[in-house]
């Protein structure tokens, strides 16, 4: 996912997906022109009010997204696993931990302190709110910020523990089943099934109050819903993957077939004989087995035909700095992760700075479908 990083906070990486600017220009407007200017409380205010509300509620909204997101990273970084990074995106946020949990135990700290952190600001906010309530203040800005957030954040407490995976409370349910079953992957299936039947519950509920007459919070299930299950299906795909994968080493798939071409090679002469000849989509431009580059159909994209034989395939290629690479020691799902994250269907493997081979994403799944395979009969 593509997210822009803006700061860090307790050393983890803080970043915002595009999707984000979305949901928050979207929650601007509807608070703004929809719901503080229905509620009849906050009638009087001037079209400013509103806005100023509508922004500063906006904004702590998300600090408090990031609150609860914060609390999951603290506790799993507090257990010894390692966290990469939060990245708040168009339904909240998500922390990026490097591995999963060990235990069930692990597993459910991580999982309730996130709703918890909910709950705490939620109740926090109705206490202000109450107290400004108490002096007669509860139609200024301040009382209709912190009622508010009173409102989003237990509302947010109660949706995360919705008993579906990925969500907290189907990591609760997870770590409950897997401590009953002794298998995370198993606990995880059944978690996952849960998710799946809640997402398309929402989904249902979203259609029946589009046909009540109440689209907009149709579109709004309907989309919570169909995003759930598509988070549900690749997080799990994810876990099975990483289960299937543990263990594998990149050298136990480097496909070596690969031709090195010289790099003063022109490029008529690299395109007939290697990408025509040989049949290979991407060339490596090799000098004593040391890898200098690599030439991708998209690389001669840059240069006309009619010059391809006055021009070299150093010229052309793109340099080994410029490239995602991996050794043949890590760990197979690493190589699977890198070509997920930048959109690349191989990485050459470079051990010093010889040229190993590659490891292609086709080679992993393949990988990845014969070991399920295998598993399938032991069970």
């Amino acid at each position: 996912m593509e997210a822009l990083r803006i700061g860090r906070i307790f050393g983890i990486d803080i970043r915002i997906h595009w999707s984000w600017l979305a949901i928050f220009i979207l929650l601007l407007w509807w608070l703004a022109e929809g719901f503080f200017d229905d509620v009849n409380a906050y009638s009087h205010w001037s079209t400013f009010e509103r806005w100023l509300a509508s922004g500063i509620t906006t904004i702590l909204f998300f600090v408090s997204i990031l609150l609860h997101e914060l609390s999951h990273s603290l506790v799993a970084r507090r257990l010894g696993l390692p966290v990469h990074s939060i990245t708040l995106f168009i339904f909240g946020g998500v922390s990026s931990l490097k591995e999963e949990p060990n235990s069930p135990g692990q597993e459910f700290k991580m999982a309730i302190v996130g709703p918890l952190m909910s709950f705490a600001l939620g109740i926090l906010a109705a206490a202000i709110a109450a107290g400004l309530w108490a002096n007669g203040l509860d139609d200024t800005v301040p009382g209709a910020i912190a009622a508010y957030l009173a409102f989003i954040n237990i509302a947010v407490g109660i949706f995360n523990m919705l008993p579906g995976y990925p969500l907290d409370g189907g990591r609760v349910l997870r770590a409950s089943l897997w401590a009953r079953t002794g298998s995370m992957l198993r606990a995880t299936r059944w978690a996952a099934r849960v998710g799946t039947l809640i997402a398309f519950g929402l989904m249902a509920l979203g259609v029946l109050s589009a046909l009540a007459g109440n689209w907009l919070g149709g579109v709004w299930f309907i989309v919570i819903g169909w995003f759930l299950r598509n988070t549900t299906e690749q997080a799990y795909q994810q876990l099975l993957y990483r289960n299937t994968l543990e263990g594998a080493k990149v050298g136990d798939i480097i496909d070596r077939t690969f031709e090195g071409a010289p790099p003063d090679i022109p490029l008529s002469e690299l395109v007939n004989d290697y990408i025509l000849g040989r049949g290979q989509r991407c060339v490596p431009v090799v000098v004593e087995g040391n890898l200098l580059g690599l030439i991708t159909i998209g690389d001669l994209r840059a240069f006309p035909p009619d010059e391809w034989a006055t021009t070299s395939a150093f010229r052309a290629m793109t340099p080994r700095e410029q490239l995602y690479t991996i050794a043949s020691a890590d760990e197979l799902m690493s190589a699977l992760e890198l070509m997920a994250a930048n959109d690349v269907h191989q990485l050459p493997v470079i051990d010093g700075f010889a040229f190993s081979g590659f490891v292609t994403r086709a080679d992993v799944i393949r990988r990845i479908q014969v070991r399920a395979e295998l598993a399938g009969l032991r069970d």
